[in-house]
């Protein structure tokens, strides 16, 4: 029988280490990312590589996914680093399209500005991604882009707010642009 925060085997419900779940879990997760990597401007959420990286091995978790995922892509990081790939966590995102908030933290092969904000890195990570394992790159190479959420997010931002107009403390009525009340000219 599982145990409902264990980690166990899908296949007859024994129990399983954590510790041994994410040495099986590391490489694969590797797999995917670099598969991910293959198509320009392809990501992968969380939600998505978690349960991948389950499903392909045979090996499940009842913990929360935010309780275990940044350890498994910590470890996938450090592989990348270590053998001089670009940072393929770049790649994993959040359900809203943002990076998470270890990726400045995590081990890269690159160096990386630490004063640029945390999207645009991963964006230009992801590019470097991209370029050695895409084989559907744009013929000028491709650009280091955001993903749609994300500018999406920083379009709405941008947006003014319209600054509401004075009133006019006599008629109560919403003042013309040039600051005069209409029934006050009158």
């Amino acid at each position: 029988m599982t145990d409902t925060h264990g980690t166990y085997f899908a296949a007859d419900g024994a129990r399983a280490k954590f510790a041994d779940a994410l040495a099986e879990w590391v490489p694969i997760a590797h797999k995917i990312l670099t598969e991910v990597a293959s198509e320009y401007n392809r990501t992968i959420t969380y939600l998505e590589i978690t349960e991948a990286v389950q499903e392909r091995s045979g090996i499940r978790t009842k913990r929360l996914i935010t309780n275990w995922s940044g350890t498994l892509l910590e470890s996938v990081a450090q592989r990348a680093a270590d053998s001089g790939q670009p940072p393929l966590t770049a790649l994993c995102v959040r359900q809203d399209g943002t990076i998470g908030d270890g990726y400045s933290k995590a081990p890269k092969s690159v160096p990386s500005d630490l004063g640029t904000n945390v999207e645009d890195l991963a964006a230009q990570h992801r590019l470097l991604c991209y370029k050695a394992y895409a084989d559907d790159l744009p013929a000028d190479g491709g650009a280091a882009t955001l993903t749609p959420q994300v500018v999406k997010a920083r379009s709405l931002k941008r947006t003014p707010a319209e600054k509401p107009r004075a009133i006019c403390e006599i008629h109560y009525l919403e003042m013309s642009a040039n600051g005069a009340c209409g029934q006050c000219e009158d």
